[in-house]
């Protein structure tokens, strides 16, 4: 029986991956380099390399890299990226592409002051993320924001109304002035249930010190229902980042 259903739940995973292949949905990776050693000399070179030297080549090979950012909190060393393709096929093919680019290979074998590790993960766009949202953000600011990223556990089966009370959210925060969403994406390889919500401040970050209460309490305690579990992380871009 286990050996069973083990096959059963890969032929499910088989026709998932089948199905994302062919989809028109575009889709989102999320790629997080941890760079060594952890000084910011370092990070400075690492910056500097990548914007020059495999940002082109990326791009040139079919990549769409929406947003990089340096996380503020969390471990430190660490980047995140944010590349949209039209569909999984397309984010292979881009893959296959860069692997046999042989100014991207030559950059990449040259470089020895530092090590890197990777962890991606691919998404997709959820409904709430609008594509009007996203090019709002994608107008370039007089000042980079700051950018905040809330990663969102939710139950199995409460998706839609996930999508519902974050889309009232978004709504409601974008007529504040002082914030807006980005773009949403939930995790299609990797953790299931994950949610990722990336908010753009207006002015900076925000004021962190303790304030009692809950002006948002009515929609906060329904979302908690159906994701009770989220973590936030502060970004700030890059400079070749598209989101500013």
């Amino acid at each position: 029986m286990r050996v069973r259903w083990r096959r059963a739940q890969h032929s499910l995973e088989c026709a998932r991956a089948i199905r994302a292949r062919s989809s028109p949905v575009p889709v989102i990776v999320e790629a997080i380099h941890v760079i060594k050693p952890i000084t910011n000399t370092i990070f400075d070179r690492w910056v500097e390399w990548y914007g020059n030297e495999i940002i082109p080549a990326m791009e040139r090979n079919g990549f769409d890299v929406l947003g990089a950012f340096k996380k503020s909190t969390g471990p430190m060393g660490e980047d995140m990226l944010l590349m949209r393709f039209e569909n999984m096929a397309a984010y292979e093919a881009a893959g296959l592409s860069l692997r046999n680019d042989a100014k991207f290979v030559a950059a990449v074998s040259a470089r020895k002051e530092w090590t890197i590790s990777e962890r991606a993960k691919t998404a997709n766009i959820v409904p709430y993320a609008t594509e009007q949202r996203l090019e709002r953000m994608l107008a370039k600011p007089e000042k980079p924001r700051q950018y905040m990223q809330a990663t969102l556990q939710v139950s199995l089966g409460g998706q839609p109304k996930a999508y519902e009370l974050i889309g009232k959210l978004a709504d409601l925060i974008d007529g504040s002035g002082r914030m807006a969403l980005a773009t949403a994406y939930e995790t299609a390889i990797g953790q299931r249930g994950e949610l990722t919500d990336i908010w753009a401040y207006f002015d900076g970050m925000p004021d962190l010190s303790y304030r009692p209460g809950d002006p948002i309490a009515e929609l906060t305690a329904e979302l908690r229902k159906v994701a009770p579990e989220e973590s936030i992380t502060y970004l700030n871009p890059l400079p070749y980042s598209k989101l500013q």
